[in-house]
């Protein structure tokens, strides 16, 4: 289970540092791709931030997929147990 959202935080961290890299993230701010390269201070929290909500938004939800197997594996195992 850890493994499995280790993997998905380093494949999202991945992601997200190749498409700041070749400017993605200027262009869908409205930016051309010469601007892409010159990040203004008054912006760059902006950008950070937009990362971050969408990095939280899936670490949330492989964190909820695991918590959820977990509470399945549970009932499962309390539910087999033989009546004393």
């Amino acid at each position: 289970m850890w493994v499995r959202v280790a993997g998905v935080l380093a494949l999202t961290w991945a992601a997200l540092g190749c498409l700041d890299y070749f400017g993605v993230t200027a262009l869908l701010g409205g930016r051309t791709g010469d601007d892409a390269v010159h990040h203004e201070a008054q912006q760059t929290w902006a950008r950070d931030l937009f990362w971050f909500a969408i990095f939280a938004v899936v670490m949330a939800t492989a964190l909820l997929a695991a918590a959820r197997r977990g509470a399945g594996h549970l009932k499962r195992a309390l539910g087999s147990r033989p009546a004393a």
